[in-house]
């Protein structure tokens, strides 16, 4: 129970600083390096449920930004798809949308997140279904979504091609 309560006075604080642009390390951060290296991390959590796992990536996608701030945003969202999907598969993809936008995509074939709760996933202390079992307070979307908007990003949601959740961020 301690460990829980400080990981979300962490969470909340990391949320707050966020919000306020506070301790932001700004570097160019090899974006390509950094979603690999998640997926590697990941992939023992993956396979201990079964799962699939795979990524692509594509080479020489950087941008300007904190890297710890980019790895926590995207390890949420895999923590996530690897958390509510019972089998089958968790993809990463990026790249460059033209010239300009870099675009990453964690899809997964898990139960999905229904349309009616789409517009609320960002709201913090927000949970789709509070009697599901899995660890949680609702509050690592609101946290990923603060980190993209303060790398000048987006983040979406929607279905995946397979019926489960797809989570784009764009920068």
């Amino acid at each position: 129970e301690t460990q829980r309560l400080s990981t979300l006075a962490e969470t909340l604080l990391q949320l707050a600083r966020t919000e306020q642009g506070a301790d932001t390390v700004v570097d160019t951060v090899d974006l390509s390096t950094l979603l690999q290296d998640l997926g590697e991390s990941f992939r023992p959590a993956a396979a201990a449920k079964g799962l699939t796992l795979t990524w692509t990536v594509a080479d020489a996608l950087s941008l300007a930004g904190d890297r710890d701030a980019l790895v926590r945003l995207f390890a949420n969202l895999l923590d996530n798809a690897i958390k509510y999907t019972e089998r089958g598969e968790v993809r990463l993809t990026a790249g460059r949308d033209g010239p300009g936008d870099i675009v990453v995509v964690v899809d997964d074939t898990g139960i999905g997140i229904p349309l009616e709760h789409r517009p609320h996933v960002f709201e913090r202390f927000y949970r789709v279904d509070p009697s599901r079992s899995a660890a949680g307070a609702g509050l690592g979307l609101a946290l990923a979504q603060e980190i993209a908007r303060a790398h000048q990003g987006q983040i979406d949601v929607g279905s995946a091609r397979d019926g489960g959740a797809r989570f784009v961020v764009v920068f």
